[in-house]
């Protein structure tokens, strides 16, 4: 495996830690929304941040690479 195909490897893997996280705060989420109306949307939006940072690395590999570990010239 080259360094760019070993960065983006660890790109993905950060996005699997991330989903983990989320999957793991899931059934948190639902003793948060039974309670009061500001806590209810608070354990939502830590619910969804980590969501949304997890498909964003998962999706987003190949241009995360290009940004951050570009080709280099010859």
């Amino acid at each position: 495996m080259t360094p760019r195909n070993l960065f983006k490897l660890a790109v993905r893997l950060l996005g699997l830690v991330f989903l983990y996280d989320a999957l793991m705060f899931f059934p948190t989420l639902f003793a948060g929304i039974f309670g009061s109306g500001i806590n209810a949307l608070l354990m939502i939006l830590m619910f969804a941040w980590r969501l949304m940072v997890a498909y964003c690395l998962l999706r987003f590999a190949p241009q995360i690479t290009e940004k951050f570990y570009p080709k280099a010239e010859d």
